[in-house]
């Protein structure tokens, strides 16, 4: 009996094991595709391969467009017979192509960071959880492609998929981020042809897809039939680099030739040639063969290019190589043509190298989103995301995480990049643990490295990519062993990263080039300095920019900067994910995780904010911060008495001959000399010290002084226009010291002291101050009510996202509630003269033990002087977000100008591009719009400032002693504070409100932005109920 049961099962497991369905196979991730190769379009000629634009191919045919499109949202639902060639879909619908599916209205978009959006349980995915889309189009085959080898490829389809042609599959594919070709030319018939394409949402090879984005699914790249000559050009690896010396080009070309005819072919020969940028041939060589049938034949060549213009981020230079495949009477075959670069990248000496430099990665990551097409992307938004960056100083980008559309790259390669590309490897929804991750697993190996080793494969000939990155926080194991050592066994010529490599393994082999640790502290990285002097620290993300964040971004290149081994990093990341939706009314925002999926569904909310820029490329006032301390044009050592400063140029490969340089010498905070000079004769890496022509500057006590100083672009290019500004400082020549000046006797005071509250009159004005708060209540001038709201103090901020993060809302909500329970132990007043009043109040705060001092000075021209301190006697309180106090104007006085620092936002911890000067805005202008509301347009470092309505009538405000911070919004702070959990609110829930709210504040704690789940801002920027707090302010009326 036992023997029997132990068959049954052994015949049951048989059968389970062969029913299993390639969608859920580790092990099946194709079948039937083409091997991996290099990005290029064949053409039937030279000239067309030189043009290098498709729609003049007549042997190539792109099919993006509309397709015929059926939805099921289980995978055990799908169309029966669909495929075949007479199956009727004249009422399908129609959906273009490339398309994420769930944009056009099937299924839903759901954004999740780590959690993966099905039950975990690899390989399997639940029917009920998974969704298929049926494609179907047609397409014309002539007659003269039937004597070709015809071949489909489908640039990026998410998730798996099967294909037919005419009813016939041909095939079956995963990796959503890399193409898949196959040929089909047993399928094709002259005339129309019927393209069937059905596609999972989910696949055992989304376990390796759970990267940090919307999970979004279709065919979502190019689709493009090629048909080609029957022996053509399978593959190409040409290598571009430098000699030892990094002067001259050493050049290496391996090529795959494909006989895929039945009949051996003779007398072929294959000519390459590598023109320059003005089409001058400068390399060129050929050779003659002959290959047999059904075969692939390989040849090789190499050269040397002396005096080689070297290609880098800075030069992007690219010369044009020509591959032309001719038959034995000389007629072209095939050709193609593609731009390379010369350059090497190595590490050496413990730094990473290219052309011999240790070059510094200014560096972001980039997902590729569109706010209306989701995965989508276009030349157009690659070209102006280049831009854009170029215009802030980024020079790199890694592919987080997964490979490119191939465009991006020649982009990268055109307009100067440098590029981590990286594997579509993430499995972080499986954990880390050597018993949980899926790089430990051999079932999953040969998925591991196919992905990573095809990524090569296609990119190997981009000089843009200076590192391969193998993948994205999917542990560490033997699977990745293997994905380094098959690169290197294919591409020595560049350095292999991965982060996870060497921790939580049992692997101790090396299998990273780049030590990347992702926001590993300033501190660590500090200490970390001298423990492995074979490789550089780079951080593969840091900084993380979600919100109103970017906080001691300095500090980071302080270090790096300091360090020879450490070498920049990328910043996480570069766009907010957020995708476009209209409210009930109309209106339009972003929307996040929440927004789009049914209540139950798990989301991660509006993680996927975390860009330097929104989703239409307007920037967040943190990339002002970025291009700032980015910059590779810097200001020091300024000598005022000798009129002299010292330009260092931080680029590697350029001089500075093609700037311009201005600077103005401000006295209050407007300027008295200015100038300009041409910072030429500046080599990389070196300094020059110049003479400004500052002319008799004679500094007068008690103004203040600054020099700021401004790189600007001399000469334009495609990207960068003329005197667009590269670099920046400010120095500090002479400070003030911001000294109340006694107004004098400029008008009698009338004292009223009331049940309720103190009541005093001027010529033109009347104060309240209430009896019972101890704050000021009103103030009329002429008869106009200038106050909405009392004065009163506070300590609160609305939460951003990294107050959230470090559960600040939680941890600090005493200071939020401090005031709700103060109370006014004392007030009483003292007439100093008939001009001169002083108000003495003291609040008490119970629950956090404190007390607050306030003195109101008043003076018969209606000024009030205001003197704070504060002081708490309780232990172990939590860091105070904001000191300060707030009130409100009515709505007309919109009229803000101000000194101090701008004229974006700005903190403490991130205002060093943010220079000291005289700005004016209106006040609707110092909102900042974060796809999800919190404290914004915060000001640091002013002087005074005054909010005036049409007439000029308002108030300005000055600091004494030391400098304030102030908000002026048209919203209340309790406007952006969601309470102690987010709530999915969006700015449209964000109403512009009948007042002006002011915070005149002491200090606010910094924005942070190391990391957004627990990092709190830095030491310095903090401020606790540990010392007393005083600063001082007037508020003088303005008729």
């Amino acid at each position: 009996m036992k023997k029997i049961i132990f068959y049954l099962l052994i015949i049951i497991f048989c059968q389970n094991a062969f029913s299993q369905n390639d969608w859920e196979n580790p092990e099946m991730f194709q079948q039937n595709r083409e091997k991996a190769r290099a990005t290029f379009h064949p053409y039937s000629n030279t000239k067309n391969a030189l043009d290098n634009y498709i729609e003049n191919e007549n042997f190539v045919k792109c099919l993006n467009g509309k397709w015929k499109f059926s939805f099921t949202d289980h995978s055990d639902k799908g169309i029966p017979d669909f495929e075949k060639t007479g199956f009727d879909d004249s009422n399908w619908d129609e959906i273009p192509v490339p398309g994420n599916w769930e944009l056009y209205g099937y299924g839903y978009p759901n954004y999740t960071n780590i959690e993966y959006p099905f039950e975990k349980n690899p390989p399997f995915i639940k029917d009920t959880q998974n969704s298929v889309g049926s494609y179907i189009t047609y397409f014309t085959v002539d007659e003269n492609w039937l004597n070709r080898e015809v071949y489909i490829q489908l640039g990026s389809v998410k998730s798996g998929y099967y294909l037919w042609i005419n009813g016939i599959k041909v095939g079956y594919n995963q990796d959503s981020k890399l193409p898949a070709e196959f040929n089909i030319t047993p399928y094709v018939k002259k005339g129309k042809n019927k393209l069937a394409v059905k596609v999972f949402k989910f696949t055992d090879g989304s376990y390796l897809e759970d990267q940090d984005f919307w999970r979004l699914s279709g065919i979502q790249r190019d689709v493009f039939l090629y048909a080609r000559s029957k022996t053509h050009i399978s593959d190409f690896f040409s290598k571009a680099l430098l000699d030892t010396n990094y002067e001259n080009g050493v050049f290496t070309l391996e090529t795959k030739i494909r006989n895929a005819s039945t009949k051996k072919v003779s007398n072929l020969k294959l000519q390459y040639q590598v023109l320059d940028a003005q089409g001058k041939e400068v390399l060129s060589n050929e050779s003659l063969f002959s290959i047999k049938a059904s075969s692939i034949h390989k040849l090789s060549f190499s050269g040397d290019i002396t005096k080689v213009n070297a290609w880098s981020a800075e030069n992007p230079y690219l010369y044009t190589l020509v591959l032309n495949l001719k038959d034995s009477k000389g007629n072209t075959m095939e050709a193609t043509s593609i731009k390379i670069g010369f350059r090497t990248t190595e590490i050496k000496g413990g730094q990473l190298l290219v052309n011999g430099k240790p070059i510094l990665l200014k560096g972001v990551n980039r997902h590729e989103h569109n706010q209306y097409h989701g995965h989508v992307v276009n030349e157009e938004n690659m070209v102006a995301d280049i831009k854009m960056m170029k215009l802030n100083n980024i020079n790199a980008v890694r592919t987080s995480h997964y490979p490119n559309d191939p465009l991006w790259y020649k982009l990268c390669d055109q307009y100067g990049l440098y590029i981590y590309d990286e594997a579509n490897v993430e499995s972080h929804g499986m954990g880390y643990k050597p018993s949980e991750t899926l790089a430990n697993k051999p079932e999953w190996k040969a998925a591991h490295v196919e992905r990573i080793l095809n990524m090569v494969k296609r990119d190997k000939n981009h000089p843009s990519i200076i590192i391969w990155s193998m993948g994205n926080e999917a542990g560490d194991g033997p699977n990745f062993l293997a994905g380094y050592k098959a690169i290197l066994e294919l591409d020595k010529s560049r350095p292999i990263h991965y982060e996870r490599a060497e921790r939580m393994s049992d692997i101790t082999e090396q299998h990273t080039d780049i030590i990347g640790e992702m926001y590993r502290s300033i501190e660590d990285v500090a200490k970390w300095v001298g423990t492995d002097a074979e490789r550089p620290f780079i951080w593969c993300e840091y900084s993380h920019a979600m919100g109103n964040s970017s906080g001691n971004f300095k500090e980071y290149w302080d270090l790096v900067r300091g360090n020879r081994q450490i070498q920049g990093g990328f910043i996480w990341d570069w766009m907010d994910q957020g995708i476009t939706k209209y409210s009930e009314n109309g209106t339009k925002f972003w929307a996040y995780g929440g927004h789009f999926e049914p209540e139950g569904i798990h989301h991660d909310d509006n993680f996927c904010f975390n860009g330097l820029v929104n989703p239409d490329l307007t920037p967040h006032p943190g990339l002002f911060e970025v291009k700032k301390v980015y910059q590779d044009i810097h200001f020091k050592d300024l000598k005022i008495s000798e009129g002299t400063i010292t330009v260092f140029n931080e680029h590697f490969f350029s001089n500075l001959d093609n700037y311009l340089v201005n600077w103005e010498l401000m006295e209050n905070g407007k300027a008295i000399q200015s100038g300009t000079f041409n910072p030429t004769g500046i080599s990389p890496q070196t300094e020059k010290i110049v003479n400004l022509g500052i002319k008799n500057f004679n500094p007068e006590k008690g103004n203040e002084y600054f020099l700021s100083i401004y790189a600007l672009q001399g000469k334009e290019t495609e990207l960068i226009p003329f005197g667009h500004e590269v670099a920046s400082e400010q120095f500090s020549l002479q400070t003030s010291d911001l000294q109340f000046i006694n107004p004098m006797a400029l008008g009698k005071l009338q004292v009223e002291d009331g049940q309720d509250g103190i009541v005093v009159k001027g010529g033109n004005f009347i104060i309240n101050v209430s009896k019972k708060t101890g704050a000021i209540t009103s103030y009329k001038l002429n008869h106009y009510e200038l106050m909405n709201n009392p004065l009163t103090p506070t300590f609160w901020r609305a939460p951003t996202d990294n107050d959230f993060g470090n559960k600040m809302q939680v941890r600090a909500v005493v200071w939020k509630e401090a005031m709700n329970n103060a109370m006014l132990e004392s007030i009483n007043h003292n007439i100093v003269s008939t001009s001169e009043l002083t108000i003495n109040t003291t609040l008490k705060l119970p629950t956090v033990e404190g007390t607050i001092d306030m003195v109101y000075s008043i003076y018969g021209n209606g000024e009030i002087k205001v003197d704070y301190t504060f002081k708490s006697s309780k232990a172990d309180l939590p860091e105070i977000p904001r000191i300060g106090v707030v009130f409100r104007m009515p709505k007309e006085f919109d009229n803000l100008k101000y000194y101090g620092r701008g004229p974006w936002e700005n903190y403490i911890d991130r205002n060093t591009a943010a220079f000291i000067s005289i700005y004016q805005s209106k006040v609707a202008d110092q909102y900042v719009v974060y796809g999800r509301p919190q404290e914004n347009g915060h000001k640091t470092d002013t002087r005074w400032l005054s909010l005036t309505n049409q007439f000029g009538m308002g108030f300005t405000v000055k600091a004494h002693n030391t400098p304030i911070e102030f908000n002026a919004l048209h919203h209340g702070a309790e406007d952006f504070d969601e309470g102690k959990k987010k709530s999915l609110r969006t700015p449209i829930d964000v109403k512009k409100r009948d007042f002006v709210e002011v915070h005149l504040d002491h200090k606010m704690m910094g924005v942070g932005g190391d990391d957004s789940w627990g990092a709190k801002p830095h030491a310095p920027y903090m401020y606790y109920a540990n010392t007393v707090y005083q600063y001082s302010f007037s508020m003088v009326p303005k008729m």
